[in-house]
């Protein structure tokens, strides 16, 4: 995605000055992928404002999930000795870990651990707002969330909503920051103007749609295996948001954990230091990674690997333009980002985009 340091945009830049502020699940701040440039961490997560505390998560910027870390580490992963095997889009690249998200159980399990170990990131939005003011004041210059809601703007509710997002994002955009949010993954057109997803159209924000991996393209078939053909919008992606572009998000099949996949491979959680996979009020418990316990890699898929590979691509670019503005940066991106038959979002292109 970035390139090699000899032919690729890591020839020109490798994010080096750029501030990454990913408000998600929190992340592994012992991971060898994220330690080295994580520099900030916060926690938006107000258990008493959920209904009731999450037993699957302390709420501590800790990733307890795996999302966050995975995301984390597809846009800025380090490089360089001593770090692990993923390597994000802009490398150099500070790390701002802001937590909005925890792990919510499922409603299906025959007990808590079950529900917990099933259970998905979530949380509200006002953690969400809060994450992106906090990552103004920490002065981001690219804030990516790989997460939203969709509202309906014919209800007060929606519409307050996206008065509010437009309110920050724009806000964050005044203040240097460029905003990058997945679309989401429901499969929905957006495009109708009564139903959005938020933060992805708040104002002034690049919203991402995913794309596959040529090398392995999409097939649905069971027992499928990879195979070449077309760059095509996954099943899962939303679409038709103006001014989207796109980049990988991954698809089935997957591949084996070397080799080809449709799937995006990341860093992952293992949760609280020093503990194995159970309930976090468990003295030396905590969730880690997915539904998959204790373990530093990840396949996965979704417009949420989609969004922090253009905020690692956005990253090298505020590095190599200091002048621009984010509306510029945003701009060139959009304008050199490359169509294709099988897509209706331009893909992203960033050597493009570092030659204009």
């Amino acid at each position: 995605m970035a390139g090699g340091p000899a032919t690729g945009p890591w020839n020109t830049s490798a994010g080096a000055g750029a501030r990454i502020a990913v408000l998600d699940s929190g992340v592994d701040a012992t991971h060898p992928d994220i330690a080295p440039n994580l520099v900030y961490q916060s926690s938006f997560v107000d258990q008493t404002q959920n209904g009731e505390p999450s037993p699957c998560d302390d709420g501590s910027p800790q990733d307890q999930t795996g999302h966050g870390t995975w995301v984390a580490s597809l846009a800025t992963g380090a490089l360089g000795s001593g770090t692990g095997n993923v390597v994000g889009v802009a490398p150099q690249a500070s790390l701002l870990n802001i937590k909005v998200l925890e792990r919510l159980p499922s409603a299906t399990g025959a007990s808590t651990v079950a529900q917990c170990e099933a259970g998905q990131p979530g949380g509200l939005l006002s953690w969400v707002l809060a994450g992106i003011n906090d990552a103004v004041e920490q002065h981001a210059t690219v804030i990516v969330l790989s997460l939203g809601s969709v509202v309906d703007l014919t209800t007060g509710d929606g519409a307050g909503w996206k008065a509010q997002f437009d309110s920050a994002t724009y806000a964050a955009e005044q203040a240097g920051a460029v905003v990058v949010a997945a679309v989401g993954n429901d499969g929905l057109n957006l495009g109708g103007g009564r139903y959005i997803e938020l933060p992805a159209q708040a104002r002034g924000v690049l919203a991402v749609v995913a794309d596959t991996n040529p090398a392995c393209a999409e097939n649905l078939a069971e027992n499928a295996t990879c195979a070449a053909g077309a760059i095509t919008r996954p099943y899962y992606s939303n679409y038709g948001v103006t001014g989207a572009i796109s980049a990988p998000g991954g698809s089935y099949p997957e591949g084996p954990d070397t080799g080809v996949s449709g799937f995006v491979r990341g860093a992952c959680s293992s949760g609280l230091s020093n503990t194995t996979d159970g309930l976090p009020a468990t003295t030396g418990s905590s969730f880690g990674c997915f539904g998959l316990g204790h373990v530093p890699y990840v396949q996965a898929m979704g417009t949420s690997a989609a969004a922090p590979l253009v905020a690692g691509a956005v990253a090298i670019l505020r590095a190599e333009r200091p002048a621009f503005t984010p509306a510029q940066i945003v701009a060139l991106l959009q304008s050199t980002a490359t169509t294709s038959a099988g897509m209706t979002e331009p893909q992203l292109n960033l050597p493009a985009a570092l030659a204009r």
